[in-house]
């Protein structure tokens, strides 16, 4: 189908749904979004549901992803299965059997997946996941998973977990470092190197977003 726009306006107290099914559409604004089968453009809602989907961008409070993926995505709680998310900003982030490139975010939960770069505010919870980077002021729990580079408060391990490098106000378990808190000190000026370039990265695909 060709492409299209669609934005469903409400007179009643009723919320506005939108459902699409195999179709192509560039713009879509409604308080509900369904999608299955499609690929959208630019999606504004307070709740998205895609599922053997493709998305340009999300806004929304609420975004439910299964076996589709995103480019860019920006909501309250953001909940990906079996699919990929380029970039997300999100208060609450839980990645099932899928992959992430780079996500900001209050708290993190990955299961079976992967990601590049996770800067967070609040925890971060890996489980038989791996990440390039993670840079929290919370605390980080892993169990079966590694990362590149780990910079928390507080990380909690269990078994078969480890990081390159890791600097950490206290660790509990038995984690494989390459370079821990100790080591991990000599190599302040290239991890302050790797941060900048974290946000450097970030500053770029945001900066795609918006034009």
């Amino acid at each position: 189908m060709a492409n299209a726009e669609t934005k469903a306006n409400s007179t009643s107290a009723e919320p506005s749904e939108i459902k699409i099914k195999g179709q192509e559409v560039n713009n879509i604004q409604a308080d509900r979004v369904t999608a299955q089968y499609s690929q959208t453009g630019a999606i504004q809602a307070e709740t998205v549901a895609a599922s053997f989907s493709g998305m340009n961008q999300v806004e929304a409070k609420t975004v439910e992803v299964r076996q589709g993926g995103v480019q860019s995505a920006q909501a309250e709680t953001l909940k990906v299965r079996q699919g990929g998310v380029v970039q997300a900003r999100a208060n609450e982030l839980t990645i099932t059997q899928g992959g992430l490139v780079f996500a900001e975010t209050e708290a993190a939960n990955l299961s079976t997946s992967t990601a590049g770069a996770i800067i967070s505010s609040g925890n971060v919870s890996l489980d038989q996941s791996g990440a390039k980077a993670i840079i929290t002021q919370g605390d980080v729990s892993m169990d079966q998973s590694g990362t590149g580079i780990l910079l928390a408060r507080n990380v909690q391990t269990g078994e078969n977990s480890g990081t390159i490098l890791m600097i950490a106000g206290r660790v509990d378990g038995d984690v494989k470092s390459v370079f821990g808190p100790a080591a991990g000190a000599a190599f302040g000026a290239a991890f302050a190197v790797v941060i900048v370039l974290i946000l450097w990265i970030r500053r770029q695909l945001w900066g795609l977003k918006q034009k």
